[in-house]
């Protein structure tokens, strides 16, 4: 099994990881977008089905990368200060940019303001919510951002950016037409951070703050 890892080209250990990290997700969101499933609710057993898998898929992955040679050093710098508080900038920026982009939709295309989007509805104990948001976060900068742009990045930055903010919208398809609206716009960003800096922390805290002011709007509409 090793020896096979090893001989694979490039090429297929990219098909292979992307298979892994997103095969499921891709596939279960055009589900939840053809069937317009709208509510997503945060149940303990549904949070902790999310931290199992996504957490079973890194180590896979890893195991895989490891043993074609890849090391965290690689995909990004080790920790530090600067790089963990970059992510609030990093937050505002994508904040900034959102607002600014759907804003500009709504001024030429008014009915988008119309167009419905995933509900989230906590269910699960807080502490719970907050473990599954850092690890969801982590997971995807690791994949989508780190292996996916390092993978490519003899391709030139444009390619690499581009099928990393791709990959990211495929599989949030799920929340409606109106995730465009966030998802492409943190996928550039995100890739041209990661692309200047080579650092996943900026990407991991920034992705965490954004799905906690997610999750704090979602309990404040529960509550409402």
């Amino acid at each position: 099994m090793r020896e096979r890892i090893r001989n694979l080209s490039n090429r297929a250990e990219f098909f292979l990881i992307i298979s892994i990290c997103f095969a499921y997700y891709i596939c279960t969101s055009l589900i939840g977008l053809l069937l317009r499933i709208r509510t997503y609710e945060m149940t303990t057993g549904r949070l902790l089905r999310g931290i199992t898998t996504e957490l079973a898929i890194l180590l896979l992955a890893g195991w895989i990368l490891h043993v074609r040679g890849w090391r965290l050093s690689r995909l990004s710098k080790r920790f530090s200060w600067p790089g963990f508080l970059g992510g609030f900038p990093l937050f505002v920026g994508y904040m900034l940019l959102y607002w600014t982009v759907g804003i500009a939709l709504v001024l030429f295309y008014p009915d988008a303001s119309h167009l419905s989007g995933m509900r989230m509805v906590p269910r699960a104990p807080v502490a719970l919510m907050v473990v599954f948001i850092v690890v969801n976060s982590v997971f995807e900068e690791v994949t989508v951002s780190g292996y996916v742009i390092t993978a490519l990045s003899e391709q030139g930055a444009a390619l690499a950016i581009t099928a990393s903010t791709l990959l990211r919208l495929l599989y949030h398809l799920y929340q409606g037409p109106i995730a465009s609206i966030s998802i492409l716009p943190l996928g550039l960003l995100f890739g041209a951070v990661y692309w200047r800096w080579r650092n996943l922390w900026p990407l991991g805290v920034a992705h965490t703050i954004v799905n906690l002011t997610v999750l704090a709007l979602a309990a404040h509409q529960a509550g409402t």
